[in-house]
């Protein structure tokens, strides 16, 4: 009687023992599979490109330059001017006079012929030596403008850049070599003729005289180009590196990612200006870039598909290559061996 009480208590024991173990085992992979669940994949956010709005800086020389010679034409121009005001009234009272000869009147036509090409003369020889978009070739502005450079209030410059440019500069500023602050160019037109020491494009400017921009001196011109950069600018946040080159994700669609290679010759304060290979609006990945090469590195290794999950973020080219390089992140150290 005693044995068969003692074997079925433990029988009961037992079965308690069963149904505790399982139970535990149950609640474990309840919870490893909330917690599989509950984990969201590697953020990865990709952003589209916009095009290159940054200006191309030009740098030149400018030369403030002696004011003699304008000064000089100037005062022949009013000579001719006069001139040939006066032989053109004398001819007109002389044709209206019955008491005069005819080799009068035909004198002073001739010399009204000559003074209108003497003044027509030095109105070309401005335009040829200062270009015939500059501001001073009517005698209004030019009145004006004379007084102030002989005064030494304003003068001109010659800018001269080695780098070409299809349109008109703006923002031109100018710094004297010797230092001191910028002084913007008031009014900038194209310069007639080159400088054959340094092959490219010329202006003239104006601007407020001041210490080292009196005439002779010499300064730094900086400019903007007006042919606008072209390309996108890829942010920095979207450069990764591998085998020894630098590149970024592009995404092709949904769950797809394509690695490309990216220039880093034009560094710009957002990224890197890119002329070719991305599209205004391409979307790049600026965050979870690091994920994509790693998985690029192990494919399949961070599948969450393998009880049933959703698809991973595989980039398009992560299927390696024989031979092929592994995926290397920037400023990785491989472990090295041990010297003994």
């Amino acid at each position: 009687m005693k044995v068969a009480v003692s074997i079925g208590a433990a029988i009961l024991i037992a079965s308690l023992c069963w149904a505790v173990s399982t139970s535990l085992r149950s609640e474990e992979g309840d919870n490893r599979d909330a917690t599989s669940e509950n984990v969201p994949p590697p953020p990865v956010l990709a952003v589209p490109l916009a095009r290159a709005k940054e200006a191309q800086k030009l740098e030149g020389i400018g030369t403030v330059l002696n004011p003699d010679g304008l000064l000089q034409l100037d005062a022949d121009i009013r000579s001719a001017t006069v001139a040939e005001n006066f032989s053109r009234g004398q001819l007109e009272r002389f044709k209206m006079s019955t008491m005069l000869s005819r080799q009068t009147i035909e004198n002073a036509v001739r010399q009204e012929g000559i003074n209108s090409s003497i003044l027509r003369l030095a109105v070309t020889r401005l335009q040829q030596t200062w270009g015939d978009k500059a501001p001073f070739l009517s005698a209004e502005s030019r009145q004006a403008l004379m007084a102030n450079i002989a005064n030494g209030s304003r003068a001109i410059l010659r800018l001269d850049f080695s780098d070409t440019a299809d349109g008109m500069l703006h923002n031109v500023r100018v710094m004297p070599l010797r230092g001191g602050p910028e002084t913007n160019v008031d009014e900038i037109w194209a310069a007639p003729s080159g400088n054959l020491a340094m092959p490219g494009v010329s202006f003239f400017g104006l601007i407020n005289a001041g210490p080292g921009l009196r005439a002779g001196d010499r300064a730094r011109v900086i400019a903007d180009n007006p042919d606008g950069p072209v390309g996108v600018i890829i942010p920095g946040a979207a450069i990764v590196v591998y085998a020894g080159k630098s590149w970024c994700y592009v995404k092709m669609g949904p769950e797809k990612y394509e690695r490309r290679e990216v220039s880093l010759d034009a560094p710009v304060e957002e990224g890197f200006l890119v002329k070719s290979g991305f599209e205004a609006g391409t979307r790049v990945v600026i965050k979870g870039a690091s994920i994509l090469l790693a998985r690029e590195a192990t494919p399949g290794s961070l599948d969450d598909d393998d009880d049933g999950g959703g698809e991973a973020q595989v980039p398009v080219d992560a299927v390696k290559k024989p031979g092929a390089p592994s995926p290397v992140a920037q400023n990785h150290t491989a472990p090295r061996a041990d010297p003994d």
